[in-house]
């Protein structure tokens, strides 16, 4: 099996199942690097990337992005480079056109960008890719095995507090709660699925019932 996707609950300890996974497959692991290609491709910051990652899908730019066209503010914000090439909408909507975007991002323009790189990611040999949707693009691919780690509330508390002792049951829960939010609408705003739907994976694991190092292990044999 050459590609790995992982979907995790916040707190479950799907990151670093996902990171040790790949040290022990010898994969790729492919998180910031998807970041980075999208930032390079739209010229905007990594930062810029990574916060509209976050509120992308809820923000005000989503939404306006969805009722009117945007192509003035792109235009603008292209003016400042060395050469411009000019793109009518009749044209854009035949060929992609977000690999042609300078300083912008929207809602479109991210969900074309993502399709593309994670797909290109995907023809890659030996590679795990975290979240952004990569279950829901490369779910017909025959060489991918779509992983999802799960765990019970109690024990995602219990893992957020290590790192943050003074954080309370409930403040925890609802960092919890809200950041699982995020993940739900991220996938049905840019995928139109369920992120809960078991369908879209080929297992479920929950880290409840099972130890991290038994995860590892039992994926490990099951990708080799």
């Amino acid at each position: 099996m050459s590609v790995i996707t992982i979907s995790k609950e916040f707190a479950s300890g799907g990151l670093d199942i996902a990171n040790n996974l790949a040290a022990k497959l010898s994969y790729d692991y492919l998180d910031k690097e998807i970041v980075k290609q999208v930032a390079d491709h739209t010229k905007v910051s990594h930062q810029e990337v990574r916060d509209f990652e976050e509120e992308g899908h809820i923000n005000i730019r989503a939404y306006l992005s969805r009722i009117i066209d945007l192509d003035i503010f792109k235009e603008n914000s292209a003016s400042n480079s060395d050469e411009e090439i000019e793109t009518t909408y009749d044209e854009r909507d035949k060929i992609p056109y977000s690999f042609d975007t300078q300083g912008w991002i929207d809602s479109d323009i991210y969900r074309e960008m993502i399709c593309k790189i994670v797909s290109e990611l995907g023809q890659r040999p030996n590679v795990v890719i975290v979240g952004r949707g990569g279950q829901c693009i490369l779910h017909e691919q025959s060489n991918v095995i779509n992983i999802r780690i799960i765990a019970a509330m109690n024990d995602r508390i219990a893992r957020l507090k290590i790192d943050n002792p003074d954080l309370s049951d409930n403040k925890a829960k609802k960092q919890i709660e809200a950041m699982d939010k995020k993940s739900q609408e991220y996938i049905k705003f840019y995928f139109k699925e369920d992120w809960s739907d078991p369908k879209l994976y080929d297992v479920v694991l929950n880290t409840s019932r099972v130890s991290d190092q038994k995860a590892v292990s039992w994926l490990a044999e099951l990708c080799s």
